[in-house]
């Protein structure tokens, strides 16, 4: 599963809109949504720890979701 699709879900179970992951991760919502929208596929490891802290879980815990779900 793409990164993208694996913070919505997550984003989902915890009941998260993208706005609000976006602002609790303090990143751009611009960026938030080009990397869940799957137009960046490159995000830096920096980003992607900021949006697993947003979701309230660890950058292994996202990168499993793109590995385990499908």
């Amino acid at each position: 599963m793409p990164l993208g699709k694996a913070i919505l879900k997550i984003a989902e179970r915890k009941q998260l809109t993208k706005y609000k992951v976006a602002k609790i991760s303090g990143i751009p919502q611009s960026t938030f949504l080009d990397i869940v929208n799957e137009k960046n596929l490159n995000p830096t490891i920096e980003t992607i720890s900021k949006i697993a802290n947003g979701l309230g879980v660890t950058v292994s815990e996202l990168l499993m979701e793109t590995e385990t779900t499908n």
